[in-house]
């Protein structure tokens, strides 16, 4: 029976796989509205799903057991599980990040949050125009030297948890058919890959994730210690072709979104190759057939 992503899978989630599917889909800010003179702030944590995955947000709710769940109207078909009850925020997620880390750069997005968080709960009228410059400095308005630079001064210590979350939210399996000449004559390459993306000012987290896999390569290729050279690449990917390491991994790690059908649907072309399969014309259809169904191609979008 084909499990249902939409409903709540009633996982007891591990600290470390939520801290990984924030690093990977979650969110900190903070609004202002004017009064006269004055502001009023806000504060909200949120993490965002497709609506095909939206059981993962229920889970999430269980497990900080405050928030509500919403339609997000900033993107098609999506929802949002957001927190935004000072209380809550104050008591619940930031001991939890506190404790339980997030080791991308938006770790400096959730230390802002929180001092802006600790000065609301003082005098506002004191304090106003620091949160608004630390509003100011968050998320897409932060510079690529400050995020780059969170990773010079650390070392990234990575629980297998944590990894199965962010696979979740930045990992995508592809299996690309490619024609090519192999000593003059007509070839089709079947190339399996797990990639996982993020923007160039973060590749070490990408790595990290290498060593401690201890398989894959960064695409593109490049000095990761010079920031100069980074900056001219938007986005970076490690790429696995490894498939029997990646396999056992993620059977033991299975993700918890609709992509684990992806990841099913790639173990299933893998064996079809492995199997000869794609030598006979019936065996290149359905090869064809599933790979076309997979990430955007598949129909519950």
């Amino acid at each position: 029976m084909k499990k249902d992503f939409k409903k709540p899978q009633k996982k007891i989630l591990s600290p470390y796989w939520v801290t990984g599917i924030v690093d990977a889909e979650g969110n900190f800010s903070i609004n202002k509205q004017k009064y006269g003179h004055n502001y009023k702030f806000t504060f909200s944590f949120k993490v965002t799903q497709k609506e095909h995955s939206l059981g993962i947000l229920h889970d999430l709710k269980n497990f900080f057991n405050c928030g509500h769940i919403h339609i997000d109207n900033r993107k098609e078909n999506a929802y949002k599980y957001n927190i935004a009850r000072l209380e809550d925020i104050f008591n619940i997620i930031i001991p939890h990040f506190d404790k339980y880390p997030l080791l991308t750069s938006k770790n400096l997005d959730f230390l802002d949050f929180k001092k802006a968080v600790y000065l609301l709960k003082n005098k506002l009228d004191l304090y106003e125009n620091e949160i608004l410059s630390i509003k100011n400095n968050m998320n897409s308005k932060r510079s690529y030297a400050e995020r780059w630079n969170f990773y010079e001064s650390k070392k990234i210590i990575l629980n297998p948890e944590w990894l199965q979350a962010f696979i979740d939210g930045e990992g995508c399996f592809q299996f690309n058919i490619v024609n090519t000449i192999n000593r003059k004559k007509l070839y089709t390459a079947y190339m399996p890959t797990l990639s996982i993306s993020q923007s160039s000012h973060s590749v070490k987290i990408l790595k990290a994730i290498i060593d401690f896999l201890g398989i894959g390569y960064l695409k593109p290729k490049y000095d990761i210690t010079n920031m100069e050279i980074a900056k001219l690449t938007k986005v970076n990917r490690c790429i696995f072709n490894k498939n029997t390491e990646i396999i056992k991994f993620i059977d033991k790690y299975p993700m918890y979104t609709r992509k684990h059908l992806d990841y099913l649907a790639w173990k299933e072309l893998i064996k079809l190759k492995k199997d000869n399969k794609h030598n006979t014309p019936e065996g290149r259809l359905l090869i064809e057939q599933i790979k076309n169904s997979m990430n955007r191609g598949r129909k519950d979008k």
